[in-house]
């Protein structure tokens, strides 16, 4: 959910008891030692990244990272893309000219088991982080229910919902990953497994690569074609997609910090299919996917074998749950109402 504020709008929350919190910069915390907290946490989030913040910087964005803390205890980080509400982009900030602060995908809770205290605490400490950036507003989309307390005191602390979605989806297709495949195979319809098996025996594969290891003219090969196939698949549903250089550098840059992986689903010598897979806390998110224009899935299933491959890996790298993600339409919309 995407929530906005401007600043001076925050009241005492009257849903949970806020403790007073202390917020600590950490701006210059090198990207291991914030990512640790910011994406490898159980509740992390690649959007929340060192490197994804980094990669907004030539786009005119700043930089500002910070721990929201009680009686010395971390509750949560947060990684603010900040900018000028006037002049040019790019101007100094935090000197008292009125900014912009989004928060993708953030604050990340470090102790989502913590009572709700704690969580109170977190969203009265954005509001010294907001001054801190001399943000008059301040947008965050934190993967919380909409309908939890969470979310409830957001809005009894300031925070509407915004008019306008950041993100491109809402919607969420979580699959439990079980250790045992026995198990997890308990999980897949019958029609479902069919497919996996047609697509095996017509010859289909999974293929990963590694962007963080792999050789540089593998990778290169292995973007381009990624974003190839993406492009097709923006085509033909409608799709707004950033240029291929930006696309590329972003997979680049987050592949070689450890957060992202790519998958290919090959029929023969040719890559039919794609994901981009992120590593967010203990889920792992297919963050974009495309497939070839002629690629004849209906005949060759090729990405059904491609998803359960990506299932099996998920369960061996230790990752709880799989969020196959979503692309939000005109035609469909937030979260699907249907069974």
């Amino acid at each position: 959910m995407l929530y906005h504020a401007p600043r001076g709008a925050a009241v005492e929350g009257r849903g949970m008891t806020a403790r007073t919190p202390t917020i600590v910069e950490t701006t210059d915390r090198t990207p291991a030692e914030w990512d640790r907290l910011a994406v490898h946490s159980p509740g992390g989030h690649a959007f929340q990244s060192h490197a994804w913040g980094e990669l907004k910087r030539p786009l005119g964005w700043s930089v500002r990272r910070f721990v929201i803390e009680d009686a010395g205890t971390p509750l949560a980080v947060i990684a603010l893309q900040v900018r000028p509400l006037l002049g040019r982009p790019g101007a100094r900030l935090g000197r008292g000219g009125p900014a912009y602060g989004y928060a993708p995908r953030g604050p990340i809770l470090l102790r989502p088991e913590a009572d709700a205290d704690a969580g109170a605490s977190v969203v009265a400490g954005l509001r010294d982080v907001a001054r801190a950036v001399d943000a008059t507003i301040l947008t965050l989309d934190p993967a919380w229910p909409a309908d939890g307390p969470l979310s409830a005191e957001l809005r009894s602390q300031g925070f509407a919902p915004a008019a306008r979605e950041v993100q491109v989806s809402r919607t969420a297709m979580v699959v439990p990953v079980l250790g045992d495949e026995s198990e997890q195979h308990r999980l897949v319809r019958k029609s479902t497994a069919h497919l996996i098996n047609r697509a095996r025996r017509e010859g289909a594969a999974a293929e990963p690569i590694d962007l963080g290891s792999a050789s540089p003219a593998e990778i290169d090969e292995a973007l381009g074609t990624m974003h190839d196939l993406l492009a097709a698949t923006a085509r033909r549903e409608g799709i707004v997609l950033r240029d291929r250089e930006y696309q590329v550098s972003q997979w680049r840059a987050l592949g070689a910090a450890g957060i992202a992986s790519l998958w290919f689903a090959r029929v023969g010598d040719r890559r039919w299919a794609g994901s981009v897979l992120l590593r967010c806390g203990g889920t792992l998110v297919q963050f974009q996917a495309g497939s070839a224009d002629d690629a004849d899935l209906r005949r060759v299933p090729a990405n059904h074998l491609l998803q359960w491959e990506i299932l099996r890996w998920a369960a061996g790298a230790g990752y709880a749950g799989y969020d196959m993600g979503g692309v939000d339409t005109v035609r469909a919309a937030g979260v699907p109402r249907d069974e």
